[in-house]
């Protein structure tokens, strides 16, 4: 199989989600509806059973985990020190840009297409647990800007905490690892159900992004836009080869940690910068900066790893 068959359906499917939002056919609102549907049932479907089906290897995994949330606060303290002199607005927007993957939504559809459900099941667990790191770091990210000015959001803080708490995505993935930990098979109606429910989970993802896409937030941050893009592109999947690499972990693990790695800004990120006072305009750009840059910069990246 070659690079464009991996990565090029997977951004025609982006593509008809765009093009179905621009001619109407499916609103904002629907898309909203479709996002929650994705997000609250059929993403944590797939990543609970992908767990629970998977065996624990607790050294790769671990390590797996450690190295990406070692790296993602890496470059989250190294990008908010260099952009201290950016409007506060501005500041946590920049920084949760250039570390927050879009893991689930874009990272599982391009880790299946290259390697199938084994990688899913194998970089599952982590992905799972990554959507607590980010979350749990964008809330000091996005709130620490705005200490000086009020305490209003330090309210948005509180929403940032109970959101944690409440992750589906977390939550799923724990409860299979947690099935798989103590070795409980899934009932094989459960299990079919699961199946079924989570196999709608990449495809309506990919729709959802491209139909919340909007070229017009992006000409208005290019330059900030293109800077953001070289970090979450390239040097942030880079970090995390090198340190999976320095530490021993190959194989699908380490393949599909970096693909995910190098996928573009999470769409997530924009609400949070919302609930949380950040530039609203900005957050929008680089999410639809980074979608657009990341074809190219994903067919670089599984050249890379030797697909």
């Amino acid at each position: 199989m070659g690079l464009l068959d991996i990565v090029l359906p997977v951004f025609l499917v982006m593509a008809l989600g765009y093009g179905l939002r621009r001619g109407g056919f499916l609103t904002a609102e629907a898309n909203g509806v479709l996002t929650r549907l994705v997000y609250w049932v059929a993403a944590p479907a797939l990543l609970l059973r992908s767990a629970a089906i998977t065996p624990l290897q607790s050294g790769t995994h671990l390590t797996g985990l450690l190295v990406m949330a070692a790296v993602t606060v890496l470059v989250a303290v190294a990008v908010y020190l260099s952009a201290l002199r950016t409007r506060p607005s501005r500041r946590g927007v920049i920084t949760q840009g250039a570390y927050r993957s879009n893991q689930v939504f874009l990272g599982l559809p391009l880790v299946h297409n290259a390697w199938g459900a084994e990688a899913v099941g194998e970089i599952a667990l982590v992905v799972g647990l990554m959507v607590v790191v980010y979350n749990v770091l964008s809330v000091p990210v996005l709130a620490l800007p705005h200490r000086a000015e009020s305490a209003a959001p330090w309210v948005g803080v509180m929403h940032g905490a109970r959101s944690i708490a409440t992750n589906p995505l977390a939550l799923g993935c724990l409860i299979g690892i947690a099935l798989s930990a103590i070795s409980i098979t899934l009932p094989r109606v459960l299990d079919t159900s699961l199946e079924l429910v989570g196999r709608v989970a990449l495809p309506l993802a990919l729709i959802s992004v491209g139909a919340a896409l909007d070229m017009a937030r992006l000409r208005l941050e290019l330059p900030i836009t293109a800077l953001v893009t070289i970090l979450k592109l390239g040097v942030y999947p880079a970090l995390v080869m090198l340190g999976l690499s320095w530490l021993g972990v190959t194989g699908l693990m380490m393949k599909a940690a970096v693909l995910v790695a190098a996928t573009p800004t999470a769409v997530a990120s924009y609400p949070m910068s919302v609930e949380l006072g950040g530039d609203e305009r900005l957050a929008s750009g680089l999410i639809v900066g980074t979608t657009l840059a990341s074809l190219p910069a994903i067919v670089v990246w599984l050249w890379v790893l030797g697909v």
